[in-house]
């Protein structure tokens, strides 16, 4: 099995356990089947696990919280903070992305909702590395991907989420104090729970 499997497995195997879990409180969420609309309300809050995947670093999982607002059953609209740190050699790099997301439900807020999201963000960037190297750079990238979000109940749901992030490189220096850039574009995936009012 890749690493890419693996590592996409718990967090999917985490919804279904959810999905299943929660389907004692259908009524709770005014809905009787897997794929009969919820009323999610107007926003939303939660806290969220994060795993990202530069292409020149290694993966790891961080934490974050995002605010949704659902202004009508087949689209949200995001904004999350997260905190992530890449070291890259002797360059250590610590990030807070501030995304905000485009998120299309195609089939409406259902009990079991897919869906597909795009947007940008602006990553606020320390970094430090050989000679004293230290740096803040305010770097921006886009972002698309989709998820699966599972209604646990009118007030609660977790979902799950797929990112291909594009992102400026980060700057800095290498140990013969040359410039050196650092690709940290990469993947992100989410793992959410959310509180719906």
């Amino acid at each position: 099995m890749s690493v890419w499997k693996s590592r996409f497995m718990l967090p999917a195997a985490l919804l279904m356990v959810m999905g299943s879990a929660s389907l004692g409180g259908l009524e709770k969420a005014g809905a009787e089947g897997i794929f009969d609309d919820v009323d999610a309300g107007l926003f939303s809050i939660g806290g969220r696990g994060t795993y990202f995947d530069p292409k020149d670093g290694d993966g790891q999982w961080f934490g974050g919280a995002q605010v949704r607002v659902h202004p009508i059953r087949f689209l949200a609209v995001e904004g999350s903070v997260d905190y992530r740190r890449n070291d890259f050699g002797d360059t250590r790099v610590h990030s807070y992305p501030v995304q905000g997301s485009l998120m299309i439900y195609p089939l409406g807020l259902k009990r079991l909702s897919p869906f597909i999201l795009g947007g940008g963000g602006w990553y606020y960037t320390t970094v430090t590395g050989p000679g004293n190297f230290d740096d803040t750079q305010h770097r921006f990238g886009g972002h698309v991907g989709g998820g699966l979000q599972v209604f646990i109940n009118k007030h609660f749901s977790a979902d799950a989420s797929y990112r291909h992030i594009w992102l400026e490189k980060v700057q800095s220096k290498d140990v013969s104090l040359v410039d050196k850039k650092f690709d940290d574009t990469g993947h992100m995936i989410t793992v959410g729970l959310n509180f719906h009012f």
